[in-house]
């Protein structure tokens, strides 16, 4: 497996574990915006001390500039933002996989706006992820349209910050600096739209405080910048597929630590993402099924 691919999948797997971390702090009386902005400033300290010792440059151009604040505000703050609001409205788990409708928005949109070629067997692998991931869910369950339509709106804006990473260039900068600039743009956003909604709360417990310095560490010094050297190595349409081990991972550990329930419609579902994901790193067969669509 390629240098790309590892980091894909490790990047993966640490974010499929920041939902039973959430599930955890939420005990402690923290909330989802008060979360997500604990866990963008709690990095920053942390990555200006890495920045620092390792004399990465900060300084970014006009144009670096303005590339970062759009990822930062439309492709980080408003797919989590979303995906928190939705959860008002829906359950959390059904909530989070609509939000993976991305991975198939990111090949769609590859390929059409693009013009990337799209082979078959990509197009297979992503078939199988997505109709995968859906089947973690039964969307009849719920007549609640508004947490549906915000949790596929937070899927939509989160295949725009792949596919902005890979085609806008920023998947070239320094992956520390980016994360820094990242992390400061989304800290400023929820402050800003926290505050206005009256819905930062810090009278939190030490429990709460502890895992939200965890979950920032991990997304951090881990999952992030691993998912930015993924796109750079690897291209959007492969990030896509790959990070949907993210759900497969969250329904196993949710399973071993909370003791949820885990279906057959999740076992089948889990099993078909897996499939996918292995069509996925076999593209030596492609020849054999037609070398692409367009």
């Amino acid at each position: 497996m390629r240098k790309g691919k590892i980091c894909l999948v490790i990047s993966a797997i640490l974010y499929g574990i920041l939902p039973v971390l959430t599930a955890i702090s939420y005990r402690g009386g923290i909330n989802g915006v008060t979360l997500t902005f604990l866990r963008s400033v709690i990095s920053l300290p942390v990555l200006y001390a890495i920045i620092r010792a390792d004399k990465r440059n900060l300084r970014l151009d006009r144009n670096q500039i303005k590339k970062v604040i759009i990822l930062g505000v439309f492709g980080g703050t408003m797919p989590i933002l979303l995906l928190y609001i939705s959860y008002h409205y829906i359950a959390t788990g059904l909530a989070s996989t609509l939000h993976f409708i991305y991975p198939l928005l990111v090949v769609i949109s590859s390929a059409v706006i693009y013009r990337e070629k799209l082979s078959r067997i990509t197009l297979s692998a992503v078939m199988f992820v997505t109709v995968g991931v859906f089947m973690f869910a039964d969307i009849g369950t719920t007549s609640d349209i508004t947490g549906i339509v915000l949790a596929i709106l937070s899927g939509i804006f989160y295949s725009f910050y792949v596919v902005y990473i890979d085609r806008s260039g920023l998947d070239r900068m320094d992956y520390v600096v980016l994360t820094f600039y990242m992390m400061l743009i989304m800290s400023a956003s929820m402050l800003i739209f926290g505050a206005a909604m009256r819905s930062l709360y810090f009278d939190i417990s030490p429990l709460s405080w502890s895992f939200s310095a965890v979950i920032s560490l991990i997304v951090t010094l881990g999952a992030m910048p691993l998912f930015q050297l993924g796109v750079r190595y690897e291209g959007a349409q492969e990030a896509g597929i790959l990070s949907t081990l993210e759900p497969v991972t969250s329904v196993i550990l949710g399973s071993l630590v909370l003791g949820e329930f885990i279906g057959p419609g999740q076992l089948m579902g889990g099993a078909m993402i897996l499939l996918g994901v292995l069509l996925a790193q076999k593209k030596k067969v492609a020849p054999l099924l037609g070398e692409s669509i367009h």
